[in-house]
């Protein structure tokens, strides 16, 4: 939850949240082989359509592109050629064949745009038409408030969805942990977290082990120590990473306490914020505004903003998107950010995907060291093992790096990299070099190299890292209760604790959208 405090002497607010990519990339040896491969991208800029929804056609089946375009496929797809229907608010929704899918490299799939500019006072419906009758962005809000009771599910229903969370420094992905389970919905007149038939029930979950692992960066929140958020307070609710994702759902909980600067959605998103209609967007034949706002600042306060999107049915005022962004003046990047969609599903907005992010600082220190050190007298070469991942790419030259052994220098003739923590020195001579006397007489300084997470050798620094919370849905079940056979997640507790169901058929249906890794 994010919500803001006076200070009694000046205008400035705290944000407070709740509990607690890339360049292109190309398919790795340990991501090929069950998948297909593919990128959506606007046909006209090129940029990924983001959060694009993929679905098999004739099946309640799909899945959600990341916010770089990219999903994967199972491999059956394209054996039993299924056609694939590609939707995103704002895009005419196109439809490919499967079988025609590469399946050795990234498949580049393209969406054409479908929107019309609209002029902020006057809104027609056809030129020929007589004129609709004029509406303001503010009342186009609010009556998709007081329509949400009428639009989104009041019954109970059910989605399984892939899910997963990380953090994303230096271009990187680090501490992947993603699942399949399925979250039983009471329907939105409940309270999310706190009314007893609203539960989750997890088929799978790990830690993905082909991505970066630092333990930096999943030490617990503990504000100006070892990991904190910058002008923000964490609040003591508690909750698992799936409550905290959940939670910040302002659309979902739009009854309750939010975050910054939406706090209550019902009660003061619309008293919070300054809109305009920015541009009429299609899906699927509906007609939807895209509306844009930002935060007022005897709300934000005069160090913080906040801007963003929200997308509501011309005619059922339903809300299909909202996208909220929250900033410190003086960053050009969200400090916190929320995406989430709804999707149309027999008369009922059920949720698409929801995606939340912020930023924190954690404390490093001398966490990029080396670990050990060897010598080679037969080849005259010094092996040294680092603690962490070496980025190859800041170490160039061998003038980098000085060797002194007992008082005399050693000259560097070439180095290699033997594997991601391990490189090999070859020196001139060597002759008085010995592994007896190596970790105590040898004094090693490689200038300007790092780690895979930016740390140079040796320094105590605060990492500026981003948290995710991603959930991303592959199908809905209407009508759809709890069942007495399932085990349940507790809400308060770590996933990595939760048992998991044993489902055959869960597994053989649902699959892990993993990101793709990085073309280093």
């Amino acid at each position: 939850m994010i919500y803001c405090t006076k200070s009694v002497h000046f205008e400035i607010k705290k944000i407070i949240f709740l509990a607690i990519i890339i360049s292109y990339c190309v398919i790795g040896n340990s991501q090929n082989g069950d998948y297909l491969f593919c990128k959506i991208i606007d046909q006209e800029t090129q940029d990924p359509v983001v959060f694009a929804t993929v679905q098999i056609k004739s099946e309640n089946l799909g899945v959600i592109a990341d916010e770089h375009g990219f999903f994967r496929l199972p491999m059956n797809t394209k054996a039993e050629r299924k056609f694939i229907i590609l939707s995103s608010i704002g895009y005419k929704t196109n439809e490919f064949q499967a079988g025609d899918f590469s399946s050795d490299k990234v498949n580049i799939l393209k969406l054409a745009p479908q929107v019309e500019a609209l002029d902020a006072v006057n809104i027609l419906v056809n030129r020929n038409k007589k004129e609709e009758p004029y509406i303001s962005a503010e009342e186009i809000v609010k009556k998709a408030i007081f329509n949400i009771r009428l639009n989104f599910p009041t019954e109970p229903h059910s989605y399984i969805a892939y899910y997963r969370d990380y953090q994303l420094l230096n271009n990187q992905y680090f501490n992947l942990n993603e699942g399949i389970f399925e979250d039983f919905d009471a329907g939105i007149q409940t309270h999310k977290l706190k009314y007893k038939d609203n539960k989750t029930a997890l088929y799978s979950f790990e830690q993905n082990s082909d991505f970066n692992r630092d333990s930096v960066l999943t030490v617990p929140y503990n504000q100006n120590d070892n990991k904190f958020m910058k002008n923000a307070t964490v609040s003591g609710l508690g909750g698992n990473e799936l409550s905290i994702l959940n939670i910040h759902n302002a659309i979902r909980n739009y009854e309750l306490q939010s975050f910054s600067f939406i706090d209550v959605f019902k009660n003061d998103f619309l008293h919070n914020h300054k809109f305009r209609i920015k541009s009429k967007v299609y899906q699927d034949n509906r007609t939807i505004y895209k509306l844009a706002f930002y935060a007022l600042e005897n709300v934000t306060g005069i160090y913080n903003s906040a801007n963003g999107f929200i997308y509501i049915d011309s005619k059922s005022f339903a809300i299909h998107k909202l996208e909220y962004y929250g900033y410190n003046k003086k960053d050009e990047d969200p400090f916190y950010s929320l995406t989430v969609e709804y999707k149309p599903q027999d008369s009922k907005m059920y949720l698409n995907y929801i995606s939340f992010q912020n930023k924190f600082k954690a404390k490093s220190a001398f966490d990029f060291r080396i670990d050990s050190m060897g010598f080679d007298a037969n080849k005259n070469e010094i092996k040294l093992r680092f603690s962490k991942k070496i980025d190859q790419k800041t170490l160039k030259r061998k003038n980098q790096i000085k060797l002194i052994f007992k008082n005399e220098k050693l000259k560097v003739t070439s180095y290699k990299f033997l594997d991601e923590k391990t490189i090999s020195l070859k020196i001139a001579g060597g002759s008085a070099v010995s592994n007896t006397d190596l970790a105590k007489d040898l004094e090693v300084k490689i200038r300007k190299i790092k780690d895979v997470a930016g740390r140079e050798l040796n320094e105590i620094i605060f990492l500026d890292a981003n948290q995710y919370r991603e959930l991303f849905v592959q199908r809905v079940h209407i009508d759809k209760e709890p069942s007495p056979d399932l085990f349940y997640i507790n809400k308060v507790d770590q996933l990595h604790n939760a048992k998991q169901n044993s489902n055959p058929k869960i597994d053989k249906t649902y699959w892990i959208n993993s990101p793709l890794l990085e073309n280093n």
